[in-house]
């Protein structure tokens, strides 16, 4: 009995650092877009040292399930690229093709249900957050998918990616869910609390 709460606990927390390292990457990109539209993030506090930080948290998640947490890391950098897939980056490779070089690469060093789960789960995530930060982002001027797509289109192809990844792999889907909502209830209150 021990030993499935350990690896319950321990997954939960991998989660909870990876979704940590992904959020102070994704704060550090954002700053700039961040300080237009006045809201703080961690990279303002963080300074140059946010990417070490992340790093770090990425690290210690990588210690506790290097599977789980490395290809959901790999995943939002994927998803991440959504935006970007045309521009061309300093490896000269565009957007699109980065993600599948990093798509092969985390298929080929995780399970393919790890990484094909991580995809959906994360893609359903950041669906979700459009839905959430829709007029942030429109005081912003940026659109995001819930902007292109509609809020209920938006969360209803986020329901049947969460639906999908549960269905991929279920062991996984009860401590990586937990994870998340326990990541942004911590969020929500950091923000309530500002």
């Amino acid at each position: 009995m021990w030993p499935g709460i350990y690896e319950f606990a321990s997954t939960i927390l991998a989660v909870l650092l990876c979704a940590a390292s992904i959020k102070l990457v994704d704060d550090y990109l954002d700053r700039d877009l961040d300080n237009r539209i006045g809201r703080t993030n961690w990279a303002h506090k963080l300074g140059n040292s946010t990417t070490l930080y992340s790093m770090m948290l990425l690290i210690i998640a990588a210690g506790l399930n290097s599977s789980l947490s490395l290809s959901l890391f790999l995943s939002s950098y994927i998803i991440g690229m959504f935006n970007d897939l045309k521009q061309v980056f300093p490896s000269k490779l565009t957007g699109f093709q980065e993600s599948l070089v990093v798509l092969v690469i985390g298929v080929l060093l995780f399970k393919w249900d790890y990484m094909l789960f991580s995809l959906l789960f994360v893609s359903s995530i950041q669906l979700i957050d459009d839905c959430i930060d829709y007029n942030i982002d429109t005081l912003a001027g940026y659109r995001n998918f819930a902007h292109r797509f509609g809020v209920i289109e938006t969360m209803l192809i986020a329901a049947i990616g969460i639906i999908t990844s549960w269905w991929i792999n279920e062991t996984i889907f009860t401590p990586v869910i937990s994870g998340t909502i326990i990541f942004y209830i911590g969020l929500l209150y950091k923000e309530a609390n500002q």
